[in-house]
């Protein structure tokens, strides 16, 4: 692009001409700091650092990050982790520490322009590696970008701050919402607490008031086993909390050549081993079969389906917190002989209408947060003038 061609207040920069890379090294066990900030303190598309660990957690040189730095994850970039410090800590040494330089660029602008999608997509193609990638500073010093001038970066700085702010609020309100839920599964679902007179509930099991089933896979090396219409639900399905369709399918020979099984709507199935161990999602396809590494769960009939989706996501999430490290494993005779609460047929329906709206919220909230950031990631260029 040359410079006639330009957008009109745009101008094309190095980043090395906007952004200082600070390499301070330190060793946790000989700083005064009390902050470490690693990778898997940041989140992802948030500015903010929300948690953090200290020097004494951590052996090896690490890097000095003073108050307004930028700590860029320059290891996985597409998790998209920027954020400002708001204290002198050490970091990581898998993220880059950055300041901007006030010759080229308003402080504030560097952050925001960070987290945009023409500055993460670019910091993805350049990351070296497959297993990890990353990025090194040489190369991303040298990536030209277009970049607003400073009339133009007071303006978006003020409308972005705003919209951090409503952003900064809709997830404060997603937490509470999720904490109110929370709050309400425990006193509903707990042995132990009940916010309702226990008369009106009994203590069983799974396996007492479910009818259980399990699946299999058909053979990988048959291709006529997956060329087929029955929708075919994977662990990795159940992450999505309610099920209403699926990417693959199998074949009635697949289903009659394998110990894979259909199960109805409104079935509830827990993810028993796998990176989904302990989630619960709610089946809405009429019709499906289900792999191994799934329980599908059929409550008695005075059981309602939406109060059991919630109990049995409260359940499972209070057996996983008992699982001691590592990555949990469930099996269909474990989760039968886990101990619930049921309440009677009316309780049950305030219940899982009370929690059910709880779901709407977080939903709605989520999407507004989802809404946000794609907003806040697209806004600098569009800017540009057409």
């Amino acid at each position: 692009m040359t410079e006639q061609q330009l957008p009109k207040g745009w101008q094309m920069v190095k980043f090395g001409d906007i952004a200082k890379h600070i390499s301070k090294r330190v060793e946790p066990s000989e700083t005064d700091l009390e902050i470490y900030v690693g990778l898997e303190h940041l989140d992802s598309d948030s500015l903010k650092i929300k948690r953090h660990g200290v020097p004494s957690d951590v052996e090896g040189q690490k890097l000095l990050v003073e108050k307004g730095q930028v700590i860029f994850g320059k290891r996985r970039a597409y998790l998209r982790k920027v954020a400002v410090a708001d204290w002198d800590c050490i970091c990581s040494a898998h993220a880059m520490v950055l300041e901007a330089n006030p010759e080229n660029v308003i402080p504030d602008f560097l952050p925001f322009f960070m987290q945009s999608d023409v500055f993460m997509n670019r910091a993805v193609a350049i990351s070296e590696g497959s297993l990890s990638p990353t990025i090194k500073w040489k190369a991303l010093g040298n990536q030209k970008f277009l970049i607003p001038n400073v009339e133009l970066q007071r303006k978006i700085i003020f409308e972005l701050m705003s919209l951090e702010n409503i952003l900064s609020k809709t997830e404060s309100l997603l937490y509470s919402a999720e904490m109110l839920k929370l709050s309400l599964a425990y006193n509903f679902f707990s042995l132990d607490e009940c916010m309702l007179e226990q008369k009106e509930s009994y203590t069983t099991t799974i396996g007492e008031i479910c009818t259980s089933y399990s699946g299999g896979t058909p053979s990988t090396k048959v291709k006529e086993y997956y060329d087929g219409d029955i929708p075919w639900i994977t662990s990795t399905l159940v992450n999505n909390r309610k099920i209403i369709s699926t990417d693959e399918f199998i074949s009635e020979s697949g289903l009659k050549h394998s110990s894979a099984k259909l199960i109805k709507k409104n079935m509830i199935l827990v993810a028993m081993y796998g990176a989904t161990a302990g989630k619960v999602a709610i089946n809405k396809v009429e019709t499906a079969a289900i792999n191994q590494a799934i329980l599908a769960l059929k409550p008695n009939k005075d059981i309602s389906h939406h109060y059991f989706f919630h109990l049995m996501e409260f359940i499972m999430k209070k057996a996983m917190n008992l699982v001691q490290g590592g990555q949990p494993n469930f099996s269909a005779k474990i989760i039968k002989e886990l101990k619930v609460k049921i309440h009677e047929q009316n309780i049950q329906k305030i219940i899982g209408r009370q929690l059910d709206i709880c779901d709407d919220y977080i939903d709605a909230l989520k999407q507004k947060k989802l809404n946000l950031s794609y907003i806040k990631n697209h806004y600098i260029y569009n800017q540009i003038e057409d």
